[in-house]
């Protein structure tokens, strides 16, 4: 605090020390890009920008986006400032901090307020109500505090300000892998984190140029990893995972739940044992009335003449051939897979029974 409440020429600044010229040239074109951005949505040309400018997740417009919700847009993993590490009070180059200017802008002062805020920001208390993020390997400020400050410094020409700096982590480049894909005819980029966290490309035009400054690598997409077409479709339902400020699919998830859906694959598949007259077989029920109907008869017969004679030795005849033809048909001597036993039972049951039997002929009993 005592830094802030000295003259603000003895506020030491922020230096870019270590950073690759490249990337910091990189970070002032994301804060110019987001002060275009804000300089066209105030103009009323919301469709150039898109969901950059103006539109929350709900769809309704809420003014341009801050300046973390930005960044999440543009570079994907950005992560919620859950724990940051203060830094103190820098002064800061104006070209290199994304802003917002949502509740003023500089034509809203009147000379008296502008020549106030003018010494406010000259003055030993210009750090006070400001809370800048950091992100060094990207030589760029996100503001959370004092956002509506940054354009007026930057259409008043003021190279600097003084606001109170926290460092926020930003993963480095070698943890990420670019994967470029198709399905169809659509074509999408995608970003995955440690070889297990995906996010698709919002802005291509923005993004792929940046990260490739960053130093992330392109690559093809690994068979170790899920079907193309399967994170495709995950993509419309995307899950939060850590403390990523936007959603993504998580690969590791994703093949837990292939690999069970296969084996219940494999298990729907595997052979049961199944009776002839459990099959949906034309007529099968007036053969076996016809069988039983000359076994009981053969069996009287038999019983009547002690099984003696032509015409005993006949009944005793018939009366085994229809015995072993209705053993055969009640017998479950047939393999069929489990599915095929199922479709069976079920349009046997009553549509009220047929969730039950489902259930029951999956369960781990009907082996």
């Amino acid at each position: 605090m005592e830094s802030e409440q000295s003259n603000a020429n003895s506020v030491p600044e922020l230096k870019f020390q270590g950073i690759p010229p490249e990337v910091v040239r990189l970070g002032k074109r994301l804060a110019d890009t987001k002060y275009q951005i804000d300089m066209l949505g105030k103009n009323g040309w919301g469709e150039l920008t898109g969901n950059l400018h103006g539109l929350e997740a709900s769809g309704e417009w809420d003014g341009p986006d801050d300046a973390l919700t930005f960044f999440s847009k543009v570079f994907p993993f950005a992560r919620l400032p859950a724990e940051t590490d203060p830094l103190g009070v820098f002064q800061v180059p104006t070209d290199h901090v994304i802003g917002r200017s949502w509740r003023w802008w500089p034509e809203h002062l009147n000379a008296n307020s502008e020549a106030r805020l003018a010494e406010h920001l000259d003055g030993p208390f210009a750090a006070e109500s400001t809370s800048f993020y950091f992100i060094p390997s990207l030589a760029v400020l996100l503001a959370a505090q004092g956002q509506s400050r940054v354009n007026y410094c930057r259409q008043r020409q003021i190279p600097s300000m003084s606001a109170r700096i926290s460092n926020l982590a930003y993963p480095p480049a070698d943890r990420f892998r670019l994967y470029h894909v198709t399905r169809g005819n659509s074509r999408q980029s995608w970003v995955v984190l440690n070889d297990r966290y995906l996010q698709p490309v919002q802005w291509p035009r923005i993004t792929l140029p940046a990260l490739k400054t960053y130093g992330v690598h392109s690559g093809s997409w690994p068979l170790t990893f899920p079907p193309v077409s399967r994170v495709f479709d995950e993509l419309y339902q995307p899950q939060p995972a850590e403390d990523f400020i936007a959603p993504c699919v998580d690969l590791e998830t994703l093949k837990s739940t292939i690999r069970a859906e296969n084996e219940a694959e494999r298990q729907a598949v595997k052979p049961v044992k199944m009776a002839l007259s459990d099959m949906d077989i034309t007529n099968i029920w007036p053969i076996s009335i016809t069988l039983s109907f000359f076994f009981i008869l053969s069996l009287v017969v038999a019983g009547v003449t002690a099984g003696e004679g032509w015409s005993g030795n006949l009944s005793l005849l018939i009366c085994g051939m229809a015995g072993s033809l209705l053993l055969f048909l009640a017998a479950p001597v047939f393999l069929v897979s489990r599915r095929l036993h199922r479709n069976y039972a079920v349009n046997e049951l009553p549509d009220d029974a047929s969730a039950l039997e489902i259930k029951q002929a999956d369960a781990p009993t009907d082996q």
